[in-house]
């Protein structure tokens, strides 16, 4: 969470760019990437070199020109040449074009070691003539990051800025590709809860979205606890890895568990920058179609070989179709149309979400799971293709959830209906033998049904928190799932939430980049000695200043917060008021008033919460100007005021709304949104006898179907691949087709039921219709056999 006067930085850089002619979204966070990254490569070049490697800044090549220095490539430098984008252009990109070339010949486990020549097409694009943009540009990111210094916060923050870049590239890419919502991708990430050491992939990797996230919550799980703090959407702060050994740190912190693929080497290059910003060593993004050929692309094939992963997260694009001359070969792999002929050679499909599902079943491990963002087409289609792949899942594997979600949910971008599936691969590639009619693997399906996500359903996906969010119930409600099976949907229908507050929080930066007193260090300016322990990181206001709380208290509300610090300050700016108003003419000391009071404006952040409440306190004290001398008068205004404004300082920041670690808010439900239903269940069949004659009716008194009765009817059930329907309940998923749409199966809720007419009323007037029908159909069968 970048605080607003950050996120203002980064919007001038987007409207610097784009005025310089970079229209192009990604484009120009590319180029802000670059940026961003020089910036990054002085601090992992002074770490390298720490560590005995040799600087990249002052290896030379054999083909560098006789005058090149490659210092001059150092952030620190370019710096100092903000205007000089000849400079950039052509000294620095081009040695940027050959840093991998550079790095001494052994960089495993540093941040570098997975450049593989990524920036060899590295180009800096700004018009040579825009020196002013450049500098304007650098002097930025310079803002950006002067109050955090050079440690794990600065690195957090490059962090947060590259994804709230992303954030404003609200454009789908030309192979419709576009970015997932942050919040959906950790609610994936925690519905698997993946374990360190464990390989994920992505398939179709994008910025990387599902890979630092899943890294994110790596790290949550041994942070220390009463530190973390998350925000209502789940976006967690403070993981400080405290409880980790140092073999899950190194884990955590490998990028070889963590691997991408990218049909876009633009995105590619940007999302691989982006795991670098985000703490992980040597990420494995690489660019390269994950549904292609294999054969002449050795560093792409050992990355998509089969059964080597024990998770894989992915939302892959939507683009329709693909081309089927290009896809690997692998029958295995890919289904065929057919067994005979040119079919056997033929791939059954070209849809690429079908596709998709198909490749990650391969690269699952047995026992691994997954879980995939499809749009409701996959769910439901009736081609081929859709039915054996569904088959497939269902019956080869384990479903274990469809989670659908609202429409709006990928807005600005596209308004598909989408859900996320979540299986488990059962069985493995080797032993692939078609079609399991008698044992599917699959028992049941839980399905559950997003109504609201925390954002609004429109184009603006304006947040909205504090309020219900499904996807916390859905976290609770599958968990509750995988422990109990069926008994977690039976009974009333209850809704889970975590507790919601408000906070205030500020960066306490004591200094700025040239030195001076910043404006969130002002009220630390009397107690030096607390400043070392929270300098540069992101605290609460409570948490900097305990004094503001109650005995009792936890946290504390912002506006409580302002309202307790103006109930302290203003009887105190009253009486000095009173003071400096009684010893001079009114205009003289309104003048003076005005001035000390804005000369102390400076101390405050611009816009910020407390200047807001400064120049409200001080306007109504400077209206109780009293009839008559009252007091000493006051010797030098701005000191008398400094220590009431270093007290209204403590409230500045920026408010945020967190949520509790634990889901533990529940209460009665007013419409049941999670529901399983049966792969297989078989029609009830009151005549049936067993051989022997002592069992009467396929189900027993329970209603659970009779083993005699399944034993003697399974090899009827099929046809060669032809269901006998007749068998089977209508309404379970393997006589719909394999059907795994969520609505298809909802359950009719009648508390749900928006009419003021009771449901016994009701079926009493559906009852007066039918008898009214049947009246009519015997009037007229009378008139056609003459008998009226």
């Amino acid at each position: 969470m970048l605080a607003p006067h950050l996120r203002k930085n980064v919007d001038k850089l987007w409207d610097r760019f784009w005025s310089a002619g970079l229209t192009n979204p990604l484009v120009a966070v590319e180029q802000i990437t670059y940026l961003l990254f020089l910036k990054r490569l002085e601090d992992l070049d002074r770490d390298r070199v720490a560590a005995g490697k040799p600087s990249v800044y002052e290896r030379r090549l054999p083909d560098d020109a006789a005058r090149f220095d490659g210092n001059t490539c150092r952030w620190s430098y370019i710096r100092q040449q903000s205007t000089d984008t000849k400079h950039l252009i052509e000294v620095v990109f081009p040695w940027l074009r050959t840093l991998d070339r550079r790095l001494s010949d052994h960089e495993e486990g540093t941040e570098l070691a997975g450049l593989n020549g990524r920036m060899a097409d590295a180009y800096f694009q700004l018009d040579p003539n825009k020196g002013q943009v450049l500098h304007d540009a650098i002097d930025l990111i310079d803002k950006l990051f002067a109050q955090a210094g050079d440690g794990s916060a600065a690195q957090d923050l490059m962090g947060d800025t590259f994804e709230y870049l992303l954030s404003e590239v609200a454009t789908a890419g030309k192979n419709g590709q576009f970015r997932t919502p942050r919040h959906l991708i950790r609610f994936m990430v925690e519905l698997l809860d993946p374990r360190p050491g464990e390989r994920l992939i992505d398939p179709a990797a994008g910025t990387g979205g599902f890979l630092f996230s899943a890294q994110q919550y790596l790290r949550r799980q041994v942070s220390t606890p009463e530190n973390v703090r998350l925000e209502w959407d789940g976006a967690p702060h403070r993981l400080d890895l405290v409880q980790a050994s140092e073999q899950e740190r190194a884990l955590i912190e490998d990028g070889s568990c963590f691997v991408g693929i990218d049909n876009d080497r633009t995105m590619a290059r940007i999302g691989w920058m982006n795991l670098v910003l985000h703490h992980i060593h040597n990420p494995r993004l690489m660019q390269g179609d994950s549904l292609s050929k294999r054969e002449g692309k050795p560093e792409l094939a050992p990355l998509l070989a089969s059964e080597s992963y024990r998770y894989v997260l992915a939302n892959p694009p939507f683009t329709g179709t693909v081309d089927t001359a290009d896809l690997e070969r692998d029958s295995l792999l890919f289904p065929r149309a057919g067994t005979k002929g040119k079919k056997k050679d033929e791939v059954l499909t070209n849809k690429s979400e079908l596709l998709f599902v198909w490749l990650m079943l391969d690269l699952l491990q047995v026992g691994g799971r997954c879980a995939v963002i499809v749009p409701e087409g996959v769910l439901f289609g009736n081609t081929d293709a859709h039915i054996k792949l569904r088959r497939e899942l269902l019956t080869e594997h384990c479903v274990e959830a469809v989670i659908s979600l609202p429409g709006g949910v990928f807005q600005p971008y596209t308004g598909v209906k989408t859900s996320i599936l979540v299986f488990r691969k059962e069985t493995p590639r080797a032993a692939k033998t078609g079609f399991e009619k008698n044992a599917p693997r699959t028992d049941q399906v839980w399905f559950y049904e997003v109504a609201a996500d925390g954002y609004s359903l429109d184009a603006k996906r304006t947040p909205r928190p504090g309020q219900d969010n499904d996807l916390w119930d859905a976290l609770k409600q599958f968990r509750r799932w995988l422990q109990e099976g069926r008994a977690a949907t039976e009974g009333e229908p209850t809704y889970h939430q975590p507790r919601y507050w408000r906070e205030r929080w500020r960066q306490a930066s004591l200094r700025d980049a040239s030195g001076q007193l910043a404006p969130a260090g002002f009220a630390f300016a009397d107690d030096p000695e607390a400043v070392p322990a929270f300098d540069g990181k992101t605290w609460a206001i409570h948490e900097l200043f305990p004094e503001l709380l109650r005995e009792g208290e936890e946290t504390l509300d912002p506006q409580e917060a302002e309202a307790r610090v103006r109930e302290h300050v203003a009887p105190s700016l009253a009486e000095l008021a009173r003071r400096h108003f009684a010893h001079a003419d009114t205009k003289t000391a309104t003048t003076e008033w005005n001035r000390a009071t804005r000369e102390l404006q400076c101390c405050f952040e611009d816009e910020g919460p407390a200047l807001a409440l400064w120049k409200q306190l001080t306007a109504a004290a400077r209206e109780q100007v009293p009839g008559a001398p009252q007091g000493e008068p006051v010797p030098d205004l701005v000191d008398a005021l400094r220590p009431l404004a270093r007290e209204v300082a403590k409230v500045d920041g920026y408010d945020l709304w967190l949520r509790s670690p634990a889901i533990d808010q529940t209460r009665p439900a007013t419409a049941r949104k999670c529901w399983a239903v049966p792969l297989r269940a078989w029609a009830p069949d009151p005549d049936w006898r067993s051989a022997d004659g002592r069992l009467q009716g396929s189900h027993d008194a329970t209603g659970r179907v009779r083993p005699e009765y399944v034993a003697e009817k399974l090899p009827t059930l099929y046809d060669g691949d032809t269901l006998n329907a007749a068998l089977l309940d209508a309404d379970c998923i393997e006589a719909r087709d394999w059907n795994l749409s969520a609505g298809q199966y909802k359950p009719f809720d009648f508390a749900a039921m928006d009419s003021e007419v009771s449901v016994t009323a009701l079926i009493d007037e559906l009852r007066q219709l039918e008898r009214g029908i049947l009246d009519g159909l015997d009037r007229l069968q009378a008139m056609v056999e003459g008998r009226a």
